[in-house]
C-alpha cells in the first residue's frame, strides 16, 4: 500500500470514530475496555495500588498513603502485611480509611468525576444505596482520602476507578463552593453538601493482584485458602514451591535442615548470595519479597520428624503435604506415620522424585486408603519398575552417588509435581494417583541410558518419549496396607 493510501485510510478510520462517538453509537467501547479510557490523560495523576480481589460491594477499607503511591487493601492487617513483605518491616506505617463504592454501571468519559458534586451525582445515579456511607465518609475525612469506584465491564470483569478526594478547590479549576453554601457554619453543614467543598482528581490504578487475570479461570482464588507443607527444598522442591505460589497458594511451610551449596546453584531457585545459608529460610525470605500478596511463608530448618514432634499441628492442618526429599528411609517413615491407625495426618501426601539424569520423574499422591508409598519399592528403596535403565551412576559426592542434571532437564519434573499438587488441592484428582514424565528417548540414550522395557510392558509404549503419562501405582499383596 502506498503512503498516500495509508494516510487516507487512517483519516477515514479516525473520522468514522469521531462521528460514531458524536452519535453515541460506540459507548459500549468505554465499558468494554474501561481501564484504558479511565487512564487516558493521567500522566501525572496520583498512583493508587489496589488489592481488593473481586469484591466490589460498598464498604470501608484501608489505605496507606505513601510518597510514590497509595495502597488500598481490605483492612489494616492486609495493608501492613503487603507492605512488610514488599519493602520490609517498619515500625510505624499509618493506615487510614478509604471507601469502595460498587456501581451498577461504570461511567462513560463524560461522567468521570472532576469535582465533589459530580462524584456525588454519579453515586446517586449508579449506587443510590451507597450515598449514606459516602456522605458519612466525606464528612469525617481529614485531608486527602481515596474513594475507589468499582463496577463490571461488558465482559463481566471487575474494574476499579480510584479518585482522590481533597479539601478546597476542585480539580476542574473551579473555585471553592464555600461561598455557595453561605448560611451554614462549617460544623453544621449537611453531609450531603460537604462534598461540594471537596476537590476530586482521577487516580491511576494499579492492581497488585492482577496476576489472577493471567491464570486459568478460578485457579488463583481456588488455591488462596489452601495450606501446603513442603518437605525438601532442593532443586525439585524449590521450583515446585515457586510454581505453587505463582499459581495462587498463599500459605506455605518450607521444611529443610540443609544449607545451599555451590554445586546446586545452576539448578536451584537460589543463587550464590544464598550459599552457606539455610535453603528453607532463604527461599521463604525471597518468595515473600517476590509475592507480597502471600499470607504466610514459614521456614523450618529442621527435619520433618523433628517438626512433627515439636509442632504436629503443622502437619494436621495442612491441605496437602509434599515430600520431595528423595530419601527412602525418611519417606518410608512418613508413609508409615500417615498409615498408622488413628494417625493425625489426614491430608494426602504427594511424593516426588527423579531418576538418573532427570531422565524420568514421578509424582505420586498417597492417601489414607489404597496402595501406599512402599508398594512400588523393594525393601531397600529401589523402584520395582523404574522407567529408565542406566549403564552407570552419577559421581560419588558426600559419601554417595549424585545425579547430574541441569535446569533444563529439571523443568518438566517441577511442572509434573506442581500440576498434580494443584489438581489434588482443587479436587480434580484423588489419591492414590501417579503421573510420570519421561525425557525424549534420544536424550536418555545420549546420556548413556535407555527406557526400561519392563516399564513399557506394564504401562505402554512411550514411543519417542518426551511425554507425561498416567502410570497406575501398584498395590503389593504382601504389604501391610493390603491387610484388612
Amino acid at each position: 500500500m502506498r503512503p498516500a493510501e495509508v494516510a487516507a485510510y487512517c483519516y477515514q478510520e479516525a473520522l468514522s470514530l469521531v462521528l460514531e462517538n458524536e452519535a453515541g453509537r460506540n459507548t459500549d467501547d468505554f465499558h468494554l475496555d474501561f481501564s484504558a479510557y479511565w487512564r487516558r490523560q493521567l500522566e501525572n495523576a496520583p498512583a493508587v495500588w489496589v488489592w481488593l480481589g473481586r469484591d466490589q460491594s460498598s464498604r470501608l477499607v484501608a489505605a496507606w498513603h505513601g510518597q510514590a503511591f497509595t495502597l488500598i487493601a481490605e483492612n489494616e492487617d492486609d495493608c501492613q502485611s503487603w507492605l512488610n513483605h514488599r519493602f520490609g518491616p517498619k515500625k510505624e506505617r499509618s493506615v487510614r480509611s478509604a471507601l469502595v463504592v460498587g456501581l451498577d454501571a461504570l461511567p462513560s468519559p463524560s461522567d468521570y468525576p472532576v469535582n465533589g458534586g459530580k462524584l456525588r451525582r454519579l453515586i446517586a445515579k449508579s449506587a443510590p444505596d451507597s450515598l449514606a456511607i459516602f456522605d458519612r465518609f466525606v464528612s469525617s475525612m481529614s485531608g486527602n482520602a481515596v474513594v475507589v469506584l468499582g463496577g463490571k465491564t461488558l465482559d463481566g470483569e471487575p474494574a476499579w476507578a480510584p479518585v482522590i478526594v481533597s479539601d478546597g478547590i476542585s480539580s476542574s479549576g473551579g473555585k471553592s463552593r464555600a461561598g455557595a453554601l453561605r448560611g451554614f457554619r462549617t460544623s453544621r453543614k449537611p453531609p450531603a453538601l460537604q462534598v461540594l467543598d471537596r476537590g476530586v482528581k482521577r487516580a491511576s490504578p494499579t492492581l497488585v493482584d492482577a496476576y489472577i487475570s493471567r491464570l486459568e479461570g478460578g485457579l488463583g482464588e481456588g488455591l488462596a485458602a489452601k495450606r501446603v507443607v513442603i518437605f525438601g527444598c532442593g532443586s525439585l522442591g524449590a521450583g515446585v514451591a515457586k510454581i505453587l505460589l505463582q499459581s495462587g497458594i498463599r500459605r506455605m511451610v518450607l521444611v529443610d535442615p540443609e544449607n545451599l551449596g555451590w554445586e546446586n546453584i545452576a539448578r536451584h531457585e537460589l543463587g550464590g548470595d544464598s550459599v552457606g545459608k539455610a535453603k528453607a529460610t532463604e527461599l521463604a525470605n525471597r518468595f515473600t519479597l517476590m509475592y507480597p500478596h502471600v499470607r504466610e511463608i514459614l521456614a523450618t530448618v529442621d527435619s520433618w520428624q523433628s517438626l512433627a514432634r515439636r509442632d504436629p499441628g503443622v502437619l494436621t492442618e495442612a491441605d496437602l503435604i509434599l515430600s520431595l526429599i528423595g530419601d527412602w528411609n525418611s519417606e518410608a517413615a512418613l508413609n508409615d506415620l500417615q498409615r498408622a491407625p488413628g494417625g493425625a495426618i489426614t491430608a494426602p501426601i504427594l511424593y516426588g522424585w527423579l531418576e538418573e539424569h532427570a531422565g524420568a520423574a514421578h509424582a505420586l499422591a498417597i492417601g489414607k486408603a489404597g496402595s501406599c508409598f512402599r508398594c512400588g519399592f523393594d525393601t531397600t528403596g529401589g523402584a520395582t519398575v523404574p522407567a529408565t535403565k542406566w549403564t552407570s551412576k552419577g559421581p560419588n559426592v558426600c559419601g554417595g552417588a549424585t545425579s547430574v542434571y541441569g535446569a533444563v532437564e529439571l523443568a518438566p519434573s517441577q511442572a509434573l509435581v506442581a500440576s498434580l499438587a494443584i489438581d489434588l488441592l482443587l479436587g480434580r484428582a484423588s489419591a492414590p494417583v501417579r503421573r510420570s514424565w519421561l525425557a525424549p528417548r534420544s536424550t536418555i540414550g545420549g546420556l548413556g541410558g535407555r527406557i526400561n522395557a519392563a516399564w513399557e510392558s506394564v504401562y505402554g509404549d512411550v514411543e519417542c518419549g518426551g511425554r507425561m503419562m498416567a502410570a497406575p501405582w501398584p498395590q503389593k499383596v504382601d504389604c501391610s496396607c493390603s491387610s484388612p
